[in-house]
């Protein structure tokens, strides 16, 4: 087998610290992805804005409200608000790339 090409493929590394972080990392990771390719077919970023939406939500998410144990109800609230967090890092990387094109 061949090493994965994380410069094609930069959402792998961050399945790899989603799996090793465990609890409710992953939650977080997979309701960020969903919402980050809704937005991202819906032209509101770029391909590499992805894993950079959600990178950033992980960052959140590990920062305040990281649940190594979590129940379902903790599992149903933290993919409602990793969704929603993606459209706010959604909005902060569309500010910034206005003004790194000013």
């Amino acid at each position: 087998f061949k090493a994965p090409d994380y410069e094609k493929y930069p959402c792998i590394p961050l399945a790899f610290r989603a799996g090793r972080k465990g609890g409710t990392m992953t939650c977080a990771l997979n309701a960020a992805n969903e919402r980050a390719n809704e937005l991202f077919r819906a032209g509101r970023f770029d391909f590499f804005g992805i894993p950079k939406v959600i990178e950033q939500t992980m960052d959140a998410h590990e920062k305040d409200g990281w649940l190594a144990e979590p129940t379902l109800e903790d599992i149903l609230a933290i993919d409602q608000w990793a969704r929603e967090q993606v459209d706010v890092e959604a909005e902060r990387l569309a500010k910034e790339d206005k003004v790194l094109a000013s």
